[in-house]
């Protein structure tokens, strides 16, 4: 479950950076609405979409480009909290308490 916790806060982290990367374009745009999609952000990376969709049989081909479509940040997002959700709280461990310390001799006078 480590691993999905790991992979899952990866996924978060990234797509935090890709949402705050939407949010300087929209600053630099004059107040315009910058929101790049999930196939832009692959072309930036130098990955082509369409010809990987070209390959694939219809049905497939549909789900692909409507998911492609969608905000980066929101591809990579969704399954990184959901990773996380599978992963589970960190569990600590128990550890036995130590022995009581022995009690105070009495001050005798």
């Amino acid at each position: 479950m480590l691993i999905f916790r790991i992979v899952g806060l990866f996924l978060i982290v990234v797509a935090l950076m890709l949402l705050g990367a939407d949010l300087v374009s929209t600053l630099e745009a004059n107040g315009g609405t910058t929101i790049r999609s999930f196939a832009q952000i692959l072309a930036l990376l130098g990955a082509d979409t369409n010809s990987w969709i070209a390959r694939m049989p219809q049905l497939i081909a549909t789900i692909l480009g409507a998911v492609f479509s969608w905000p980066g940040w929101a591809v990579l997002g969704i399954p990184g909290v959901l990773l996380g959700l599978v992963g589970g709280p960190a569990r600590k461990k128990h550890r036995a308490l130590p022995p009581p310390p022995p009690p105070y001799r009495p001050i005798g006078r």
